[in-house]
């Protein structure tokens, strides 16, 4: 297993072109920043609202803005991949070496795993349907509140160990 993941993780064809393009890796960050920026207001503006805050607001108004941090989401996940497939161009270290060794690394993906399985108990507890028609000053249940603060903290701590990652290296 750990032949494959050694491979799989350090795409040659990635690490390349990121040593051939110095712009490459920059634009991947500015990509990555702009992805996170679309998760959290999404996200985060419903979960604050779920929570209590600017109860002025619809509910439904919020919920469209998800599409926007699903796609901050994707376009995170893409170019992480980026950045761990093509890690050797700018570090000496092959990408499975710092995945096995690098805390902030393994607590980011923790984090991001904690945040789906909170986002599939909103689902299927049924706290999506029960706050799809919150009106405006309408309070959310306490449920809903809890999933929404831990999905506030799940994803500021998956940006806090992101950020860390570097001082692992």
């Amino acid at each position: 297993m750990e032949p494959f993941l050694r491979y799989w993780m350090a795409w040659p064809s990635v690490e390349n072109f990121l040593s051939v393009h110095a712009w490459a890796w920059p634009l991947c960050e500015t990509f990555h920043f702009f992805g996170i920026a679309l998760l959290i207001g999404g996200v985060g503006l419903f979960d604050l609202r779920m929570i209590g805050m600017a109860k002025g607001l619809p509910m439904a108004a919020l919920r469209r803005l998800l599409p926007w941090g699903v796609f901050g989401f994707v376009l995170c996940v893409v170019t992480g991949l980026v950045f761990v497939t093509g890690m050797h161009a700018n570090v000496p270290s092959h990408p499975y070496d710092v995945l096995m060794t690098n805390v902030y690394l393994q607590l980011k993906f923790v984090f991001m795993l904690l945040a789906g399985m909170n986002l599939a108990a909103f689902y299927l507890t049924g706290m999506s349907r029960a706050v799809d028609d919150l009106g405006p000053g309408e309070d959310a249940p306490g449920l809903a509140k809890a999933i929404a603060g831990a999905s506030l903290f799940l994803w500021l701590g998956v940006i806090y160990f992101g950020r860390l990652i570097p001082e692992g290296l």
